[in-house]
C-alpha cells in the first residue's frame, strides 16, 4: 500500500459522516483508511462500520480499543497497525480536499520524498466561516528539495506550524522515533522530532485539509491537559539543543514556553472552571514551566544573540505586563 490514512476516533459522531463522504467520492486504489476508535460513548464506531459495511471493495481497516487511551496513543497504535510506505494522520472532526489524492499519489510516487508539506485554511465549526488561510514557510513550492534534517527541523519550528495532519512521512524513517507519552500537545512535542530524520521534502503548495476550530477541544477548553502545551515546548527545546544543536530553535521555543506560559496563566482566571480545578492547572503550569532552568532574562538574553531581537524585547514586556497584572490580582 502506497499510503495509510490514519484516523483516530473518539466521540466525534456529528462530523464522521463529512469525512467519510468525502473519503469515499476520490478513494485511489493504493490509499488503505485505517481508523482506532478509542472507545467512543456515543455512535461514532457504529458509523465507521456501517461506512466499512457499505463499501466492501475499499480498503478500510478498523481497530477498537478497550480503554480510552487518548489522541497521542492512539496515534502510536495506529502507525503500529500499517506497512504502508507513507502514513498521513487525518483528524476526523476535519474535512480534506480528497479530489487532490491523485496528485498527491503522484508526487509520492515519483518524487519519493521523506515528507510531503501543504496548505491548510481554519474554519469555526457550526458557522463554517473561513478564519484564516495558512501557507507554509518551506521553499520552493511543488519540487522535490533535498536538505538536511536541521535545516528542515529549523524551518518547521520558526514556521510553527508543526502539526500531523498536514504532512504525510514516509513510514519506515519515523518509526519508533518517539515515545509517543505526552498526555495532549503531541504535534508540538513530535512533529519536528519526525521532520528532523527527513532528507528530503515536497511542499505541495495546495489547501489539502481544512481544520476545524471546536469549542470543546483541547486547545480551546481551559483544563488541565492545557499544561502540558509548556511540557510540549521545553520536550523540543531540550531536543533542539542537545539533537539539532541548533540554538536558533531552541531560543525560539523557549521564548514559546513563556508566551504560552503567560497566556495560560492570565486565561485561567477568566475561565469558568471551578477553584479546584484552577488550582490543579495553576500548580502543574508553575512545575512544569520551572523545569526550563534558564531565567525569562537569561532566554531574552539568548533570542538577542541568535538575532532575535523584536522577541527578546517582546518577551521582557510580556513578562513585565505579566508580573504587574499578577500583583493586581493579589
Amino acid at each position: 500500500m502506497r499510503l495509510s490514512i490514519l484516523v483516530p476516533v473518539y466521540n466525534v459522531a456529528s462530523y464522521l459522516s463529512a469525512l467519510l463522504q468525502k473519503l469515499l467520492t476520490d478513494l485511489p486504489a493504493d490509499i488503505e483508511l485505517v481508523f482506532y476508535d478509542d472507545a467512543s460513548t456515543d455512535d461514532s464506531l457504529v458509523q465507521i462500520q456501517t461506512f466499512k459495511k457499505n463499501n466492501p471493495c475499499l480498503p478500510v481497516r478498523i481497530l477498537q480499543g478497550s480503554k480510552n487511551v487518548g489522541l497521542t496513543i492512539a496515534r502510536s497504535k495506529l502507525i503500529d497497525s500499517t506497512s504502508a510506505e507513507y502514513i498521513w494522520f487525518v483528524d476526523a472532526d476535519d474535512k480534506v480536499e480528497s479530489s487532490l489524492f491523485d496528485r498527491i499519489l503522484l508526487i509520492l510516487k515519483c518524487d519519493k520524498p521523506d515528507v510531503l508539506l501543504f496548505d491548510y485554511d481554519v474554519f469555526y465549526d457550526g458557522t463554517e466561516q473561513i478564519k484564516h488561510q495558512e501557507k507554509l514557510s518551506f521553499y520552493p513550492q511543488n519540487s522535490l528539495v533535498y536538505a538536511s534534517g536541521k535545516q528542515i527541523y529549523r524551518t518547521a519550528i520558526l514556521d510553527g506550524k508543526h502539526y500531523f495532519w498536514n504532512k504525510i512521512f514516509r513510514r519506515e524513517l519515523i518509526v519508533d522515533v518517539v515515545d509517543y507519552k505526552i498526555p495532549a500537545y503531541e504535534d508540538i512535542a513530535y512533529t519536528p522530532i519526525l521532520l528532523s530524520q527527513c532528507r528530503s521534502f515536497y511542499y505541495f503548495s495546495e489547501t489539502v485539509i481544512h481544520y476545524r476550530i471546536r469549542n470543546d477541544s483541547i486547545a480551546q477548553k481551559m483544563g488541565i491537559k492545557q499544561a502540558y502545551g509548556i511540557s510540549a515546548y521545553l520536550e523540543q527545546a531540550l531536543y533542539a539543543s542537545t539533537v539539532v544543536h541548533d540554538r536558533q530553535s531552541q531560543a525560539y521555543l523557549l521564548y514559546k514556553v513563556c508566551i504560552y506560559y503567560f497566556r495560560m496563566l492570565n486565561n485561567v482566571q477568566k475561565s469558568s472552571i471551578s477553584e479546584n480545578e484552577k488550582e490543579q492547572l495553576l500548580k502543574l503550569s508553575k512545575q512544569l514551566f520551572s523545569l526550563k532552568k534558564l531565567s525569562v532574562w537569561q532566554i531574552a538574553g539568548l533570542l538577542f544573540r541568535v538575532g532575535m531581537l523584536g522577541k527578546a524585547i517582546k518577551l521582557i514586556y510580556k513578562n513585565i505586563c505579566f508580573k504587574i497584572n499578577r500583583t493586581d490580582l493579589q
